[in-house]
C-alpha cells in the first residue's frame, strides 16, 4: 500500500510538471524590434522553452516599439515580454512615454544584466513557476537569475512574480 501511494504522489508530481495552456495557444515572447538585444535573447530563450517546456511552443514576437509592448502586455495576460531594464520600470510605473496605456501590473520572472523576462501579475502562478524553472536551467547561457523581490509598495523595482520566487525558494510546484 505504501509504495502504491508513494507512486500515486510521484505521478501527481510529474503531472503537474507539464505545460498546459490548453486552447491559449503558443507561449508568446513580445520583443521591442527597436531593440535588437531583446530580440537575440528572447530568440535564446523561446529556443529554451520549446527544449524544456515543449507544449508552450514559444516563439518571440516582435513589435514595433516598447509602447506597443506595453500595450499587448496590458491586454494580454497569457504571454511574456522580454525588455530592458529602464524601459521596463518606465512602463511598470506609467511614465508619461507609456501613459497610453497606463501602468502595467507587472512581475519579473527572470532578469540579467540589462534585460527582464516580465509577466503580468495574473499570470498563471504555476505558468510563472514552470517558466522560470525552464529558463533557469541554462541560466549561465545569458547570465539569468531570480530576483528576489517580493511585491511592496514603492515602486522603485518590478516585483518577482509569486511563482518565480516560489522557483527560487525551493518551494514545491502547486503550493
Amino acid at each position: 500500500m505504501g509504495a502504491l501511494g508513494a507512486w500515486i504522489t510521484l505521478c501527481g508530481q510529474a503531472v503537474d510538471r507539464q505545460w498546459n495552456r490548453g486552447r491559449a495557444g503558443d507561449l508568446l515572447l513580445y520583443v521591442n524590434a527597436q531593440d535588437p538585444g531583446s530580440d537575440e535573447i528572447g530568440r535564446v530563450l523561446a529556443v529554451q522553452l520549446r527544449k524544456v517546456l515543449r507544449e508552450s511552443r514559444a516563439r518571440v514576437v516582435h513589435e514595433p516599439t516598447a509602447v506597443r509592448v506595453a500595450s499587448v502586455m496590458s491586454a494580454q495576460h497569457d504571454n511574456l515580454a522580454v525588455i530592458a531594464y529602464d524601459i521596463a520600470l518606465e512602463i511598470y510605473r506609467g511614465s508619461p512615454a507609456f501613459k497610453v496605456v497606463k501602468p502595467v501590473q507587472l512581475r519579473v520572472l527572470v532578469e540579467n544584466y540589462k534585460y527582464q523576462v516580465l509577466c503580468r501579475a495574473d499570470f498563471k502562478r504555476d505558468w510563472a513557476y514552470l517558466v522560470t524553472e525552464a529558463l533557469m536551467k541554462d541560466a549561465e547561457l545569458l547570465e539569468l537569475k531570480v530576483p528576489d523581490r517580493p511585491v511592496d509598495t514603492s515602486r522603485d523595482n518590478i516585483p518577482t512574480h509569486p511563482g518565480a520566487l516560489a522557483f527560487l525558494k525551493g518551494e514545491p510546484l502547486g503550493k
